[in-house]
């Protein structure tokens, strides 16, 4: 059982919508046009040359105005763009004009019409001897050419001939002669025309060229444009894929066209100019033959008394040969040539009417009757009405309406025999005793509109992209109760954009646990509903749709078929501004998006359609990381700057970071540690609830605010889950750790700090982080200083292993420095043998190697052994303290100089300083340094780093006063020698003597040293 009984839920069958909607329109009956004609507004214009003014008519006035025509003035153009309905204007004429026997009628159709089969129509009328010449002019002409490759090439040869003899026309401006007479020299178009690189795309199956071709063989298919075939200057912008085959003159005019648009208009005006000749000399048959034709015609028809009436479906496919047509159309009898009258009407596209027709055919031209109405032109037109038509024929059939006609039985309407007429038209809409189902008119009004070209109504697309496909694809999907079907909503989407937009609205419309069912409502209301939110349709529309109503939502009311409606032009009608009549709009409401934050926008926008502007999608992912991070328990559970977690450096991985950490969709949805999906509705439901919130800063504030709350508060807390399992560090893995704190204690001994040297947990501990103390002097020890350098510079590898250990193991409190460090699970990790350990997986490169790297330098000392033997004197030899050297010797001098025996070079006080700065344990500390050396090889790596890290003070002090110590007793020396020896200088030799005996060897030393160094 369906919701017409036995019936089947569908009122019609699937067969009968392409029967009843061809493509083309000729191919229906003339009972099966009549039963779906509908009358649309005609504008009639007197004037050819002018769009202002005019009076709004029917075909009828069209039809009389046909029959009115007077002989000076026999042409009518029917104009407008494609699809606005001339053609159906023309088959209306056919089937209305009155029969006269004195008429001769010839109809051109538009498709699958040849050059020789339009000659043909024509020569059928015609008795004479000329015209049995004709007749077999025109069959071996079309013969010779039946071959469309070889017709093509011709075509493409013979416009390159009549290019270069004819194209440079001298009648333009004196710039438009220059490039004429470029485009047509040998070296230009024809050039091009000739090139066999170029040819592919010459002769492209879509290219004018073949176009043309096929047109005149064939006929126009349904397919083909109105619009005369002909080049345009797309058609000449060309690119092959090796230029280098092709020739120089066809490259450099194929190179100039391509950077000059003005250029390549010019061009395809040159060849349109040659289309007409070039097809007569390929076909064998012109314009002059199909103006003798008709001549001949009428001259013919004059003898018989009768007259002439043409009329055409397509002015267009006349392309090549019009001149003729217009020649012989426009001609009027005279005395000289008795022609019978002609009378012409021809439907023909706007801008080839009045961008191509001579002036002659204006002067001819009786009346203009225009499918295109200016803005200030109104006319009642009701699409529904229209679409009622077809709706009716569909249902009836094809073969049953022909009957009727036959009978000559008034149409039959198949509501009459529905049992549910009277609750469907009431629920769905109806006009004039036909129903609307399965549209209403609010369905079929959003419908027409997603597949309008700025909002007009298009006749053609209406049937064919609205009516049809509806009809013959979902009759199955009513039966089987899978409509609206997918199919529906996909064709008229853009129809509808602003109807239940959000995913909330969508949300209430849910049937739990059929997602299937769920859409049809969803899918229901959006299209047959009123724009008002979710709610329950009309009682009857559910039942039909199989679609059961919600207990909690309202049902809202329904317009009854027998109450008024007041009809209101709102919509225009053909593509300019001509106004169409619907049911009157509801009362106004505030729009749902001009109340709704702009992100919530862009959510609904990216839920319905899948795009999402960047900016859009940076500030969401912004407001996700903000509300995950609150639950993550970094600040309480973790320490470190905040900027470890969520910064996206290789160092800090796995981080949380909010433009690489969050997906909206794209590749990256399988990788992302939170991926939200378009598709997914309650994912989209979070985000929507989240952007809401964040524009309103309050619950309160955003509608459904505590559901919503709830619901984001859940996913939320599921997001931080799924971020905490990769994210945070497991607890039971110290290898890291110890890892990172061996390679920080290397650091921290390199640098000198005593905690780094002890054996308490503690001490370690601080030495991990402790500031160094004063460095090695770097001109006295440059390898040692370079070495510590490069651990003490900010962006260096220790502050960088810093930040990780302190991202795994401290604790803090708000904002602010870490409070605390885990020490029991640090030292844990600290054990000796953890030095050694090997790097868990997910450890990022750059720590590896940072901590790797550290170990290879504190491991390789050599440089620094051989600077600090050259910096240490072996003091071994001095003899004593060296406070007491340093007396001794200043009180020689002394006495030395009271005798005016001392050298001028010696400088008494600067060697009495010096000798003060050395401090008494200067000399055990320079004699351990000593011993520490020679024992090298035996030391372990600790030991040599803490070697390493002496104070070289003492040992500098030390030269300080032993250099120019030296230099005293070498200056003394040569004096002493140069002069007779005394009894007091023999003493003070003596004493001299001594004292040099106790410095030589610290002397040699010393020297030794600062000859590297730069001292004596």
């Amino acid at each position: 059982m369906t919701w017409r009984g036995t019936l089947p839920a569908a009122c019609w069958e699937a067969r009968e919508a392409p029967a009843i909607i061809p493509v083309e329109a000729e191919s229906t009956s003339n009972g099966v046009f009549l039963a779906t004609h509908t009358s649309i507004p005609i504008l009639l214009r007197d004037r050819v040359d002018s769009a202002v003014g005019g009076t709004i008519v029917d075909e009828h006035n069209l039809r009389r105005a046909v029959e009115e025509l007077p002989a000076d003035q026999p042409i009518i153009p029917i104009l407008g763009k494609s699809g606005t309905g001339k053609s159906h204007l023309i088959r209306w004429l056919r089937i209305n004009l009155k029969p006269n026997d004195a008429t001769r009628l010839i109809f051109v159709p538009k498709h699958r019409m040849s050059l020789r089969g339009i000659l043909e129509l024509i020569l059928e009328h015609a008795t004479s001897e000329r015209a049995a010449e004709l007749r077999a002019k025109v069959a071996a002409a079309s013969d010779a050419a039946a071959d469309e490759t070889t017709a093509q090439l011709r075509l493409r040869n013979e416009l390159a001939v009549l290019v270069e003899t004819r194209g440079a026309d001298k009648d333009g401006t004196p710039e438009e002669n220059d490039l004429r007479a470029f485009l047509a020299s040998a070296e230009g178009l024809p050039a091009l025309l000739g090139d066999p690189v170029f040819r592919r795309r010459l002769l492209a199956d879509n290219g004018p060229i073949a176009r043309l071709v096929r047109e005149k063989l064939s006929g126009k298919g349904s397919e083909d444009k109105e619009d005369a075939f002909g080049f345009t200057a797309a058609d000449l912008d060309l690119s092959v894929d090796d230029v280098s085959k092709a020739g120089v003159d066809a490259a450099s005019v194929a190179s100039a066209l391509a950077s000059d648009a003005p250029l390549r208009d010019l061009a395809a005006k040159m060849l349109n100019e040659q289309l007409g000749p070039a097809v007569s000399e390929v076909f064998g048959i012109g314009g002059d033959d199909l103006k003798q034709l008709l001549v001949e015609l009428r001259l013919d028809l004059h003898r018989q008394g009768l007259e002439l009436l043409l009329l055409i479906e397509d002015f267009s496919i006349f392309q090549g040969i019009q001149g003729g047509l217009i020649d012989a159309i426009t001609l009027l009898p005279t005395e000289t040539l008795a022609l019978c009258p002609m009378r012409v009407v021809m439907a023909v596209t706007t801008g080839y009417f009045v961008n191509q027709m001579p002036e002659t055919v204006y002067t001819r031209t009786y009346k203009v009757f225009d499918l295109e109405l200016p803005a200030d032109k109104t006319a009642p037109f009701d699409p529904a009405r229209f679409a009622a038509r077809y709706l009716n024929a569909v249902r009836v059939g094809s073969q049953e309406i022909d009957k009727h006609r036959t009978d000559e039985r008034p149409e039959p309407n198949h509501c009459l025999q529905c049992p549910v007429r009277d609750k469907c038209h009431q629920a769905f809409g109806e006009v004039e005793g036909v129903g609307l189902f399965p549209f209403s008119r609010t369905a079929l009004d959003r419908a027409i509109r997603s597949q309008s070209k700025g909002d007009a109504f298009i006749a053609r697309d209406v049937l064919t992209r609205v009516l049809r496909p509806v009809l013959h694809r979902d009759q199955t999907e009513l039966d089987e109760g899978r409509f609206p079907s997918t199919g529906f909503e996909s064709d008229f989407r853009t129809g509808a954009l602003d109807i239940l937009d959000n995913v909330e609205d969508q949300v209430r419309l849910r049937t739990l646990g059929d997602p299937e069912l769920s859409e049809r409502r969803v899918r229901m209301v959006r299209f047959w509903g009123p724009g008002h939110g979710p709610q329950n349709l009309h009682p009857t529309i559910h039942e039909a749709f199989a679609i059961p109503p919600l207990p909690d939502l309202i049902t809202e009311k329904q317009t009854l078929p027998h109450q008024p409606s007041v009809q209101e032009p709102v919509r225009p009608l053909d593509g300019t501004q001509t106004p169409v009549v619907v049911d009157p709009p509801p009362p106004a409401r505030p729009s749902p998006a001009a109340s709704k934050p702009t992100l919530v926008q862009a959510v609904d926008e990216w839920h319905k359609t899948g795009q999402l502007v960047q900016s859009h999608r940076n500030e969401l992912r912004k407001i996700v990381h903000t509300a995950v991070i609150g639950w993550l328990g970094l600040e309480d559970g973790f320490g470190g700057d905040s900027g470890d977690w969520t910064k996206a450096r290789a160092e800090f991985k796995p981080s949380f970071d909010a433009n690489t950490s969050i997906a909206l969709d794209g590749s990256a949805l399988q990788t992302a540690l939170i991926s939200i999906d378009h598709r997914n509705v309650e994912d989209v439901r979070v985000l929507r609830a989240l952007a809401w919130v964040n524009a309103k800063e309050s619950w309160e504030d955003v509608p459904q605010g505590d559901a919503l709350q709830s619901l984001c508060v859940n996913r939320v807390q599921e997001w931080a889950d799924s971020v905490s399992a990769v994210l945070l560090p497991s607890e039971g893995d110290d290898a890291e750790l110890g890892r990172l704190a061996h390679a920080l204690l290397s650091v921290s001994k390199t640098l000198g700090i005593a905690d780094s040297y002890k054996g308490d947990a503690f001490s370690r501990v601080k030495a991990l982080f402790a500031g160094s103390p004063k460095l090695a002097d770097p001109v006295q020890r440059p390898h040692m200083r370079k070495l510590q350098d490069r651990f003490v510079d900010p962006k260096a590898d220790r502050n960088l292993l810093q930040q990780r250990l302190l991202r795994l193991t401290s604790y803090r409190q708000g904002a602010g420095k870490p409070l605390a460090i885990d020490l029991p699970r640090l030292v844990r990790a600290m054990h000796d043998d953890a030095a050694e350990a090997p790097w868990p997986e997910h450890v990022p490169e750059q720590i590896r190697k940072a901590a790797d790297d550290i170990q290879k330098r504190t491991t390789m000392l050599d440089p620094m052994l051989d600077e600090t033997r050259r910096l240490a004197p072996d003091v071994s030899d001095l003899g004593g303290d060296v406070a007491q050297v340093a007396q001794a010797l200043n009180t020689l001098l002394s006495d030395l100089a009271a005798l005016g025996q001392s050298a001028n070079s010696i400088n008494l006080l600067a060697l009495h300083d010096a000798a003060k700065s050395v401090k008494p344990s200067d000399l055990k500390k320079v004699t351990d340094l000593r011993e520490g050396l020679d024992a090298w090889p035996d030391l372990t790596v600790d030991q040599r780093l803490r070697l390493m890290n002496l104070d070289e003070r003492p040992a500098l002090r030390i030269r300080a006063w032993l250099d120019p110590a030296l230099q005293a007793v070498n200056a003394l020396e040569l004096k002493l020698q140069a002069g007779p020896a005394s009894e007091a200088q023999r003493e003070y030799d003596e004493t001299l003597q001594q004292l040099v005996a106790g410095l030589e060897t610290l002397s040699r030393k010393v020297m030794d040293v600062a000859g590297c160094e730069g001292g004596a």
